[in-house]
């Protein structure tokens, strides 16, 4: 059987992923009345809307041989050797196709890296219950946004709760305070209280409070395990472990 190309691969990733390149650009001049449309538009628009189309039909693509790249690096295989790992579990396979889907969209590459070494992970071990971290992280990495990440590498440094049965330690200093946040990184102190919030809901931060305390202004937090997972997985040379 040929070696097939990691371009190959990535291809049919797109269409698990059901993310054909461009498909909402083309389909918003070819769809149903599209031949109205462009000719209300005029020849010039329309043009405009195809070398549109175009551009976002090459990015996604880029992105996701990018995705089927860091892959293929990060675990020593070849192309052909990643596709054979993925198609022999259905769930990894899916998984795979959502990895892709999400890349396509993402701009930042610390995002796209971090769903790529993800997927690695995943098809590195794909333990049903290590595969179940890995798609919370999936999505969680789709839906923050470079103020959540400059958050979560400020409060990294902060030391969380230690985990049942063990007890804190009332002299020991857990988590850090909003207002300890935006004092050590005062572009975050627009937004701070929403970029908290959206962590928490995905399960990154988690109150870090030993004690009593009233009211939320005052209430130290600290990155949960997922949150320093995830964490991992944006810096340069990760090695994950959820």
């Amino acid at each position: 059987m040929s070696r097939k190309s990691e371009k190959q691969v990535a291809e049919g990733l797109k269409q698990i992923a059901a993310a054909t390149a461009g498909t909402a650009v083309v389909g918003a001049i070819g769809g149903p009345g599209g031949a109205l449309a462009g000719a209300a538009l005029g020849p010039t628009l329309v043009a405009s809307y195809d070398l549109i189309a175009a551009r976002i039909a090459s990015q996604r693509a880029a992105r996701s041989n990018e995705v089927i790249s860091t892959v293929s690096s990060t675990l020593g295989l070849e192309p052909e050797q990643l596709e054979e790992r993925l198609l022999a579990d259905d769930r990894l396979l899916e998984f795979a196709g959502r990895v892709v889907r999400a890349a396509q969209e993402i701009s930042l590459t610390q995002k796209r890296r971090a769903l790529a070494r993800s997927l690695a992970a995943a098809v590195a071990d794909p333990d049903p219950a290590r595969l179940d971290v890995w798609e919370l992280l999936q999505t969680a990495i789709s839906e923050i946004d470079p103020p959540h990440i400059r958050f979560m590498h400020v409060i990294s440094s902060a030391r969380p709760l230690p985990k049942p049965p063990s007890r804190p330690d009332d002299s020991v200093k857990y988590g850090i305070t909003l207002d300890q946040v935006c004092s050590r990184d005062p572009g975050l102190e627009v937004g701070a209280y929403a970029v908290l919030q959206k962590l928490i809901s995905l399960g990154l931060v988690e109150s870090a409070l030993n004690g009593m305390i009233f009211g939320d202004t005052h209430r130290p937090y600290a990155l949960s395990q997922l949150g320093q997972n995830l964490l991992t997985l944006l810096v340069d040379d990760p090695s994950p472990e959820p």
